[in-house]
C-alpha cells in the first residue's frame, strides 16, 4: 500500500488521493472508458463515506498516458458526472503503473457550490 491517505478533510474541503483503476482482483484492465468509469465509481463510493455526491466535487485533476484517448475519457467522464461540471484539468503523462491509462484525483467541497 502506498504512502497516502484515501481522503483527507482540510477545513471544508476533501481531498482524494489520484486513483488508478485497480479492480478487486488488484488489476488494471480495459480501455480508457473502463478505466475512467471505475475509478470514478470508486471515488463516488469514498465521497459517499462522507456523505457527499459528484454533485460536490469542485476539482479534477486528470492524467492521461495517450493523448488521443482524450475523446474517450471525456465521454466517460461526462457519462458519470451528467450535467454537473466540476473545474479540472488534463495533463499527459506517464503514470506509475504498467497498464494505467489514467489516474484522477478530486476534491470535493462540504459547503455549497455556487458555479
Amino acid at each position: 500500500m502506498a504512502h497516502l491517505s484515501t481522503s483527507i478533510k482540510a477545513g471544508s474541503l476533501l481531498f482524494l488521493s489520484g486513483r488508478l483503476a485497480f479492480d478487486s482482483d488488484g488489476k488494471i484492465t480495459g480501455d480508457i472508458e473502463k478505466q475512467t468509469a471505475l475509478i470514478l465509481e470508486q471515488h463516488f463510493d469514498e465521497l459517499s463515506k462522507h456523505n457527499l455526491r459528484p454533485e460536490n466535487v469542485v476539482k479534477a485533476g486528470v492524467w492521461l498516458t495517450e493523448r488521443d484517448d482524450f475523446q474517450s475519457f471525456d465521454s466517460a467522464y461526462a457519462q458519470a458526472f451528467g450535467d454537473h461540471r466540476p473545474a479540472r484539468a488534463t495533463v499527459i503523462s506517464q503514470l506509475a503503473i504498467h497498464g494505467a491509462l489514467i489516474e484522477i484525483d478530486l476534491v470535493a467541497s462540504f459547503d455549497s457550490i455556487v458555479g
